[in-house]
C-alpha cells in the first residue's frame, strides 16, 4: 500500500476501475441495529475520484488516496468500499452506480467546467460531494451547498473520513425517502385523475342542477320579480321557482335541504319534481293554498325516505297580481321580511322542517304588498354572507343579522331607480366581502315588489284605453345565476 502524500501536494480526484473496489484484508464486523428500526447498517461503497484525463485511474494514485482515508475511519462504522475513478469516467458513467457519496481531489490543472458538470450530475442523482481542492480560492469556497462540501487540500485523513460516514449514514435516509416519494408521485398521478374524473362529474351534476331552475320568470302586469342565485361549490342545496298559476295568480318557492353539497342538491330536485301547486280534473284546474302544497310536500318527502331521512327548508306563497295580496306558508324557512321605507317586518308562519313529522300542518298568512314595500325571501345563508370588517375564519361563521341592513339599502335602492339596478348592487356587496370567493353557505333571495309603470306608458293606455284592461305580458327574459333575474 502506498503512503500518504506529503503535505501541499496536489490532490486530485481519484477513481477506479469498477469491478475493483479497494478494501482492507481484514474487514472488521458490522453489527446489525435493532429489530425495531427501518435502517439497516451495511458496508458502504463510495467513489472516490483522482486526478486524470483518463478513464483508468494510476494504481498508485488510488493507494495513495484511499489508504489513509480507510486507515482513519471510524471504529464504529462498517468497513467502507472505495470505487476509485477520474473525472472523465465519472462524468460519462450512466447507470452506474456512485455509492452513498463522492469524494473529489481537484488540482490546480484541473478542468473547471468538468467540476461543474460532475456539480450538476450528482446533485440530479442527489448523491453527495466532498471537494478537496488543493488551492481553495474563495471563488472555490463558495461552491459549498445543494450537497457539495468544500474542504482545503490539508484536511485530515480523519476529518476527510468522518464526513464521508456521515454523508453515507445520512444517505441511507434520503435514499429511502427519494423511494417513498417515487411511490407518492405515482399515486399522485392515479389520484390527480380521480380528482378531475370528480371535477367532471360535478360539473355535470351542476348542469344537471341548472336545467331543473326556471329558464325565464312568468311576467305579471302588477309585479316585479327577481332572482339572486348563489351556490357554495358546484352545486347548491338551495332551488327556487317562480311559477303562472293562472291569468291573475303568480306562485313562487324557495328551499333549502338540509346539508351541503351533492346530496343536498339532490334533494332540492326531488323537493322540485314534488312541488304540486295545482289540482285538475276534467273541466277545470284548482289553485292549491299555500299550507296545502306545503303538506303534500312534506307527505311525499316521508314516503320517499330511505335508509337516511332528508330534511328541508321551504317556503311557498301565491300573489293576486290584481291587488298584490299575499298568501304564505313556510316550513321552518327564515320568515319572509317585508321592507317599508321606515320600518322592516318579518311575516311569521308556524311549521316545522319538511320530511319529518307526517300529516303535519303549515299555517298562512296574508297581507297586501303595498306600493312602496319589498318581499324578500331568502336562504340562511345571508346569515353569514356579510362578515364584520375585523372578522377571523371562526367570528366569519357565526350568523348574524348585518343582511337586514344591506336588504334594506336594496329596497332604498329600488325605490329610487329600479329593481334590476338595486339586485346588482346587493350582488356586489356580496362579492366584496371578505372570504366571498368561497362562501360558507349557498345564497338565495327572491324579490318581489310593485311594478312601476313610466309616465308615458300611463299616457298612451289612457289615450287608447286600455288602462281598464288586462294587457298582454312583454315577452320573459332569461334566468342567470349569481345575477339577479327578473321579470
Amino acid at each position: 500500500m502506498g503512503s500518504r502524500p506529503a503535505p501541499g501536494r496536489s490532490k486530485l480526484i481519484e477513481v477506479r476501475s469498477a469491478s475493483s473496489h479497494h478494501s482492507r484484508t481484514s474487514p472488521r464486523t458490522c453489527e446489525r441495529p435493532v429489530s425495531d428500526t427501518p435502517l439497516q447498517r451495511t458496508r458502504r461503497s463510495f467513489t472516490l475520484l483522482v486526478p486524470g484525463k483518463r478513464s483508468e485511474p494510476d494504481p498508485q494514485d488510488a493507494q495513495r488516496y484511499w489508504d489513509p482515508i480507510e486507515s482513519a475511519w471510524p471504529q464504529w462504522g462498517c468497513e467502507p468500499l472505495a470505487n476509485i475513478r477520474t473525472m472523465p469516467w465519472a462524468l460519462s458513467a450512466i447507470g452506474e452506480s456512485l455509492g452513498s457519496a463522492v469524494v473529489a481531489y481537484i488540482g490546480a490543472d484541473d478542468d473547471q467546467a468538468m467540476v461543474f458538470k460532475l456539480i450538476d450530475h450528482l446533485w440530479e442523482q442527489a448523491i453527495p460531494l466532498v471537494l478537496v481542492f488543493d488551492d481553495l480560492t474563495p471563488a472555490r469556497q463558495r461552491l459549498g451547498g445543494r450537497g457539495v462540501l468544500v474542504v482545503p487540500s490539508d484536511a485530515t485523513p480523519q476529518s476527510i473520513a468522518a464526513t464521508l460516514h456521515a454523508l453515507a449514514e445520512r444517505q441511507q435516509m434520503i435514499e429511502s425517502l427519494r423511494s417513498e416519494l417515487r411511490v407518492a408521485r405515482r399515486f399522485q398521478g392515479g389520484l390527480r385523475g380521480e380528482i378531475d374524473k370528480i371535477h367532471e362529474e360535478l360539473q355535470l351534476a351542476a348542469s344537471v342542477q341548472r336545467e331543473f331552475l326556471p329558464r325565464t320568470l312568468p311576467q305579471a302586469e302588477t309585479v316585479d320579480v327577481q332572482i339572486y342565485f348563489r351556490p357554495a361549490g358546484y352545486v347548491s342545496g338551495d332551488i327556487y321557482d317562480v311559477q303562472k298559476l293562472d291569468e291573475h295568480h303568480l306562485g313562487f318557492f324557495i328551499a333549502d335541504a338540509v346539508g351541503h353539497g351533492v346530496p343536498a342538491a339532490l334533494m332540492t330536485m326531488v323537493l322540485l319534481r314534488s312541488l304540486t301547486t295545482t289540482a285538475h280534473d276534467a273541466v277545470s284546474k284548482t289553485i292549491l293554498p299555500p299550507g296545502e302544497v306545503l303538506e303534500n310536500l312534506n307527505n311525499e318527502m316521508i314516503h320517499r325516505h330511505g335508509d337516511v331521512p332528508r330534511f328541508a327548508t321551504a317556503a311557498y306563497g301565491i300573489i293576486d297580481t290584481r291587488d298584490r295580496t299575499v298568501t304564505i306558508a313556510g316550513a321552518g324557512h327564515p320568515a319572509p321580511i317585508i321592507v317599508s321605507p321606515d320600518k322592516t317586518r318579518g311575516i311569521e308562519t308556524s311549521g316545522g322542517l319538511l320530511g319529518v313529522f307526517p300529516e303535519a300542518t303549515f299555517d298562512e298568512a296574508e297581507f297586501t304588498l303595498a306600493d312602496d314595500e319589498m318581499l324578500i325571501l331568502y336562504s340562511d345563508g345571508f346569515e353569514t354572507a356579510f362578515p364584520g370588517e375585523s372578522s377571523d375564519e371562526y367570528t366569519r361563521r357565526v350568523p348574524s343579522n348585518r343582511y337586514m341592513h344591506y336588504f334594506r339599502r336594496t329596497a332604498d335602492t329600488w325605490r329610487q331607480d329600479n329593481l334590476r339596478s338595486a339586485m346588482d348592487e346587493l350582488a356586489c356587496k356580496l362579492n366584496s366581502q371578505s372570504g366571498s370567493m368561497h362562501p360558507i353557505d349557498d345564497l338565495t333571495a327572491l324579490v318581489l315588489v310593485p311594478a312601476r309603470t313610466a309616465p308615458l306608458d300611463r299616457l298612451f293606455r289612457e289615450d287608447t284605453g286600455e288602462s281598464n284592461r288586462q294587457s298582454k305580458a312583454p315577452a320573459p327574459r332569461p334566468v342567470k345565476s349569481d345575477v339577479s333575474a327578473s321579470s
